[in-house]
C-alpha cells in the first residue's frame, strides 16, 4: 500500500506540472567549473575556521571554497524567473523557472546539469510532549546527561570549552529572554546568528523546537541544574526551516547554513531535521542522492563533526532514517527509552539503502527541555541528537588533537554495545568513561551452547551477572544474525528475567555467516558452519 501511495502522489504531481506548465518550478543548476575565481582564506574565514583546518591538517582552502562564478550567476539570472540562492561547495544555483526558461538554461556552455527540486513540507524530528508528574520529569532530566557520564565530566571540569557548535533548526523562539540560556548570553558565548528563511540575523522566533534543542546542549533548569553537557561551548544559531509550511528552499537553506557555519569557525553542526517520504523513495537513502546529504558530507570534509537526528519514523510506514542522517560522514543519533538503554518506539531504523550501519549511536529520546516559555518534557530523536552533540563537544575539549572523523569513530567505540551493533541502537549509548579508554577484553557474562532438545542454541547467563532484584529492562540480551558482508539479517533484544537458559533457533536457509550476541558489556561471535 505504501508504494502505491507514493506512485499516486508522483503521478499526481506530473499531472499538475502538465496543466500549469508555465508556472515557475524550483530547479538546481550545476556549473562545470569556477573559472577565474580568486580566493583569500584569511579574508573570508573566521580565525577559528583557519585554526580548525590547520589542526586537522586540511588545506586552508580548495576549489569548493571558491565563490561561484559571478558571470555565470548573472547570465543565469537573465534567463530565469528568480535566482534564489547558490552554493559554493556544490557549485550550484537554485532558481525558479518555467520549463521554457530552464530549457534555455540547459543550453548554456557552463551548465553541467539540472535537477528539479521538490517543494514539500518537512517537519523536525520531534513529537508532542507527554504530561509527566514533576518527580518523573526530575528523574528523566537527571538521566538524560548522567547516563552519558555527566558526573565524570564535571569532576574533570570538561564542559565543551573552546568548541564552537552550530545549531540548525526552525527557530529559537524566546531563547534570548529564557532563563535556561542566561548564562550563555552573560558570557557572550553566542558568536553568530542567521535566519536563512528571512535573510536576516535575528533568529529568536519561528518556533520553540530550536530552543528545546539548544537547551539539551547547554541549558539550565529553573533550579540551576544542567540539561546538557556543553555549557561552556560557543554557539552559532541558524534558522533554516519554516515550522510548518516550507514552500521552496529547505535543503538549500541547510547547505547555505553549513557553508556559513564553516566560514564562522564551527567545529560541530547539530541538525535535528530530516527528509523522508514526502520527497524521496527509500532506495534514495544512500547518502549520495539528496542535496542535503551531499552538503552534509562536504561539511565533514571541511573538518566539522555533523550530528543529525535519525528521525521519528520507526513506528510509521516509512520506518527508516532520512536525509541527511543517511550520509556516510554524518553521525546519526537514534533514541532510547528513558528507563533503559533500549530503542524508543518512534526512533527510525537503519540501515541505509546501500546497507551501511545507521544509526551510528543513540541517546535518550525523551528529555526535559526549555520551550519558548518555561520547560517541558519532549519526545523525539531531535533531542537525542543535541545530547550527543554536547557530549562530542566535551570529548573534543578533552582530546583537542582529534580530527573530526577520528572523533566520530571514538564516539561509536564508546557506545555501550560496541563492538556489537544493530539497526535500532547503532553501537549504543556513549559514556565518558568508555571514550578513548584502554581496550581490555571484557570478562564473559554468558555462554552460548547447543540446545540438544531443539537442535538450536541457548544462552546461559552467568550467575554473577544477573540481579534478581533489578528490572528486566536493565538486563538486556542482544542477538543478531550476520551475513558474510557484515550486514544484519535479523536481530532481537531479550529481557533477561531469570537464569533459565534462553533458547532460540535461527533459519538455516538464510545466508547466515555468524551469530553475534551482547550482554552487559561482553560481545561474543560464533561462525555458522
Amino acid at each position: 500500500m505504501q508504494n502505491k501511495g507514493i506512485a499516486f502522489l508522483f503521478l499526481s504531481c506530473i499531472a499538475c506540472v502538465s496543466v500549469f506548465s508555465q508556472s515557475p518550478v524550483k530547479y538546481r543548476v550545476y556549473f562545470k567549473n569556477k573559472a577565474n575565481q580568486q580566493f583569500d582564506p584569511y579574508a573570508y574565514f573566521d580565525q577559528k575556521a583557519i585554526e580548525r583546518r590547520l589542526k586537522q591538517g586540511l588545506p586552508l582552502s580548495d576549489s569548493t571554497d571558491f565563490p561561484v562564478n559571478l558571470l555565470y550567476l548573472r547570465e543565469l539570472e537573465q534567463r530565469v524567473e528568480t535566482l534564489k540562492t547558490h552554493s559554493r561547495w556544490l557549485n550550484a544555483a537554485v532558481v525558479m523557472a518555467t520549463p521554457e526558461q530552464i530549457a534555455s538554461v540547459s543550453t548554456l556552455p557552463f551548465v553541467s546539469g539540472i535537477e528539479q527540486a521538490s517543494s514539500v513540507v518537512c517537519l523536525p524530528a520531534t513529537r508532542d510532549d507527554e504530561s509527566l508528574p514533576p518527580l518523573k520529569k526530575e528523574e528523566e532530566m537527571q538521566r538524560q546527561i548522567e547516563r552519558m557520564g555527566a558526573s565524570v565530566l564535571q569532576a574533570e571540569g570538561i564542559h565543551g570549552k573552546g568548541v564552537r557548535i552550530a545549531i540548525f533548526d526552525v527557530g529559537f523562539s524566546g531563547a534570548d529572554q529564557h532563563p535556561a540560556f542566561a548564562h550563555l548570553f552573560q558570557k557572550q558565548q553566542i558568536k553568530g546568528t542567521r535566519d536563512f528563511v528571512k535573510n536576516r540575523d535575528y533568529v529568536y522566533e519561528g518556533g520553540w523546537h530550536g530552543t528545546a534543542v539548544w537547551s539539551c546542549i547547554a541549558g539550565k533548569n529553573p533550579e540551576g541544574r544542567w540539561l546538557g553537557l556543553a555549557m561552556d561551548a560557543e554557539f552559532l544559531l541558524a534558522r533554516t526551516e519554516l515550522e510548518r509550511s516550507e514552500p521552496f528552499a529547505e535543503e538549500e537553506y541547510w547547505v547555505a547554513a553549513a557553508e556559513w557555519a564553516d566560514k564562522n569557525g564551527a567545529d560541530i553542526i547539530n541538525s535535528s531535521l530530516g527528509y523522508t517520504d514526502t520527497r524521496y523513495f527509500p532506495e534514495q537513502m544512500n547518502g549520495k542522492t539528496s542535496f542535503i546529504s551531499r552538503g552534509a558530507n562536504m561539511a565533514a570534509r571541511k573538518g566539522m563533526l555533523v550530528v543529525n537526528a535519525a528521525g521519528n519514523e520507526g513506528s510509521g510506514d516509512w520506518g527508516i532514517i532520512g536525509a541527511p542522517a543517511d550520509a556516510d560522514s554524518v553521525l546519526a543519533v537514534g533514541g532510547l527509552e528513558p528507563c533503559c538503554d533500549y530503542h524508543i518506539d518512534f526512533s527510525s531504523f537503519g540501515p541505509t539503502a546501500d546497507k551501511r550501519l545507521k544509526p551510528n549511536v543513540a541517546a535518550q529520546g525523551r528529555t526535559f527541555s526549555a520551550k519558548a516559555s518555561g520547560f517541558s518534557t519532549v519526545d523525539g530523536t531531535s533531542f537525542a541528537s543535541p545530547l550527543m552533540a554536547g557530549f562530542a563537544a566535551c570529548m573534543w575539549q578533552k582530546y583537542p588533537e582529534l580530527k573530526n572523523m577520528e572523533l566520530f569513530k571514538l564516539l561509536e567505540q564508546s557506545g555501550h554495545l560496541y563492538p556489537y551493533f544493530d539497526y535500532a541502537h547503532g553501537y549504543g549509548l556513549p559514556h565518558a568513561s568508555r571514550f578513548n579508554a584502554n581496550s581490555t577484553a571484557p570478562e564473559p557474562t554468558f555462554e552460548l551452547v547447543k540446545d540438544t532438545a531443539t537442535s538450536g542454541l541457548k544462552v546461559l547467563i552467568k550467575q554473577s551477572y544477573f540481579d534478581s532484584t533489578a528490572a528486566e529492562s536493565s538486563q538486556l540480551l542482544y542477538i543478531s544474525e550476520v551475513d558474510n558482508r557484515n550486514h544484519l539479517i535479523a536481530y532481537r533484544v531479550v529481557e533477561v528475567s531469570s537464569l533459565e537458559p534462553y533458547s532460540f533457533n535461527y533459519n538455516p536457509f538464510n545466508p547466515i555467516s555468524r551469530l553475534r550476541l551482547h550482554y552487559k558489556g561482553y560481545t561474543f561471535e560464533q561462525a555458522i558452519p
